[in-house]
């Protein structure tokens, strides 16, 4: 069939994918190459009749086209695949320490950190990342692939569905960076990530497409440790870096529970500490907004439930503890 192939047609130049003429492949609009017989797809292994191993070191699978049939249609939004149960902790530690190591952080993403009053050296500890802006991300899956990795079962990963069938590993990329949410040994169970644009969410999780082979990371509770232990209480705020600096100030373990309404997930946490005094440190809303407040009673009332001595930290003006403590506020506490 290839040398039959190879004779029919006659040697044709390819022609870059744009946003206008997509790969007929898998249908993105760039790396990509076709010309009238032939797609060179850098995405879609499945049915290529040859690799080609580019200057760059990077393959790209051609895949015979049919004549006139370059413009093949999208898939419809329905045409689904089934989600995956979420791979055990330990694979997703593995997962996620290298692809944030395949990653690094840009200066903008850094200078956010600094000004919300972290080190560079605490920056460079609790592993933030830039989520990639110009390597593909079904590039970075790629290459965890290569090294090794499966990453069926892997919060965040979602398989992306060719226009001629098979699919390839990628990941959403909108601007912004990654926060690792650690358990209590410090393992990373999950991602979230701090939007460069805040519409729809300055904090979002790295998960879902459960209908393109994805699946939910559910709403973990952060663990953030200082580099000294000097409270032997453990605190409980809203997200995980505001854990990660209250944690710093404060000289204590800090959960951060993914909002103030999921905080259940931190009771586990709680325990694998050995937590025996909390302290409350929800954000100043708590005092406004009925939700919060809700919340806040319910989780002081499941604490005492645990026979844990619970208090109440206070400050002034500033809405997070965060930012109370960066700004030299005092915080003081109250048994409740």
């Amino acid at each position: 069939m290839q040398a039959e192939h190879q004779h029919r047609y006659p040697k044709e130049d390819f022609i870059p994918v744009k946003h206008w003429r997509p790969c007929p492949i898998c249908g993105d609009v760039d790396w990509c190459g076709f010309n009238s017989y032939i797609a060179s797809c850098m995405r879609v292994q499945e049915g290529s009749f040859k690799t080609v191993i580019q200057a760059n070191g990077k393959p790209a699978y051609q895949h015979w086209l049919e004549p006139g049939r370059v413009n093949l249609p999208m898939p419809m939004e329905s045409d689904s695949m089934p989600a995956v149960q979420t791979a055990p902790l330990e694979a997703r530690n593995r997962v996620y320490r290298e692809f944030l190591d395949l990653l690094y952080l840009r200066p903008r993403h850094r200078e956010n950190l600094l000004q919300r009053g972290l080190t560079e050296e605490e920056i460079r500890k609790n592993g933030y990342r830039s989520i990639p802006e110009a390597e593909a991300p079904w590039s970075i899956c790629r290459r965890l692939i290569d090294i090794g990795h499966d990453l069926a079962g892997i919060p965040g990963f979602y398989k992306g569905r060719g226009r001629r069938g098979g699919s390839f590993w990628t990941f959403d990329r909108q601007l912004g960076y990654f926060i690792p949410v650690r358990d209590e040994k410090g393992r990373i169970q999950a991602l979230q990530r701090r939007m460069d644009d805040p519409q729809g969410g300055k904090y979002r999780l790295f998960s879902g497409h459960q209908n393109r082979g994805g699946c939910s990371c559910g709403t973990p509770a952060h663990v953030a440790r200082p580099a000294e232990i000097k409270d032997r209480r453990v605190w409980i705020t809203e997200g995980p870096l505001k854990a990660d600096i209250a944690s710093k100030y404060l000289g204590a373990v800090v959960v951060g529970a993914l909002s103030a309404c999921t905080w259940r997930p931190a009771i586990p946490a709680l325990t694998a500490l050995g937590a025996r005094e909390v302290v409350i440190a929800l954000d100043r809303d708590v005092e406004t907004n009925s939700e919060v407040a809700r919340a806040y009673l319910t989780l002081k009332v499941e604490l005492k439930k645990h026979g844990l001595a619970v208090s109440r930290a206070v400050w002034e003006e500033r809405k997070g503890i965060d930012d109370a403590l960066a700004a030299g506020m005092e915080v003081r506490t109250v048994r409740v």
